[in-house]
């Protein structure tokens, strides 16, 4: 029986224009008025997701930041703030330097401008349109590591898969949580936040909270920063445009984000295990 779902924003709630289709806002409503607990686990900060948050129409906790930061979607009060310490951001952001990575520094949770850089991303990477879109939040300075204070929310660090993989392999990491957000053929999008991060984690403090099992929850999810929440729930759901990594751990592989996978899923597999 399906108890809670947690339904991930980006390629699979919203579609490819970043818009909730009316069919999966609907979706959303069916399962509210069965009483199953809705609400959004995104690697989106709190200032990018909220615009979307009126789809969830009851007082629960949202996870955002991959699980960084946890807060109740209509009042916003906090429930979990996880941080990533001085010393570990100043450490990333010189590795970063050494290896020619292009890196973002997340000042904070909740207010903008939070995006802090150095340099332009080329204009040949792939993660373009999402700095783009997030143009409002971001700020240039020549020395980013004198924009750290005590804590940051996260650094996050763009390039080639090969060269961050190698980057970490050299840094003291203890203190932190790396997530890989995407890969985009061999160029990666990874998140360094503080410790016990991770949408996993969040899902093991919202069921603990509510007294749910596991095997009572569903997650949706298409991408690697989902991929542990799927094996952590006994009903994982993953989107059509989902890569091949994902979809071998699913219970359910519905439509494409852009085909109201999310729908689809309600229709034909959340409303036969409730």
């Amino acid at each position: 029986m399906i108890r809670f779902v947690g339904i991930d924003l980006d390629g699979t709630l919203l579609d490819s224009q970043k818009h909730i289709s009316q069919e999966n806002l609907e979706a959303i409503y069916e399962m509210e008025r069965d009483n199953i607990m809705v609400t959004f686990f995104t690697g989106r900060a709190w200032v990018a997701a909220k615009d979307y948050l009126s789809s969830i129409s009851f007082d629960i906790p949202g996870v955002f930041q991959n699980g960084a930061y946890i807060a109740t979607v209509k009042s916003h009060k906090v429930l979990r703030k996880i941080v990533l310490d001085h010393e570990t951001a100043i450490n990333v952001v010189k590795a970063s330097r050494k290896y020619g990575l292009f890196f973002v520094l997340f000042t904070n949770f909740t207010d903008f401008p939070d995006m802090v850089i150095e340099s332009e991303l080329p204009r040949s990477s792939k993660y373009v349109p999402y700095f783009d879109r997030n143009s409002y939040r971001i700020f240039k300075v020549k020395d980013v590591t004198r924009c750290i204070g005590e804590y940051v929310s996260e650094v996050a660090v763009v390039g080639s898969i090969k060269a961050i993989e190698k980057m970490n392999s050299e840094l003291d990491l203890s203190n932190s949580t790396v997530i890989l957000n995407t890969l985009l053929g061999e160029e990666g999008f990874v998140e360094f936040f503080g410790r016990e991060c991770g949408k996993e984690k969040a899902m093991d403090f919202l069921l603990k909270r509510f007294e749910i099992k596991p095997e009572e929850a569903s997650f949706i999810g298409d991408n690697y920063n989902d991929l542990k929440v799927l094996k952590k729930v006994g009903h994982p759901i993953v989107m059509g445009n989902a890569p091949d990594t994902l979809k071998k751990v699913a219970r359910f592989i519905t439509s494409t984000n852009d085909e109201n996978g999310v729908a689809v899923a309600v229709r034909e597999y959340i409303s036969k295990n409730i």
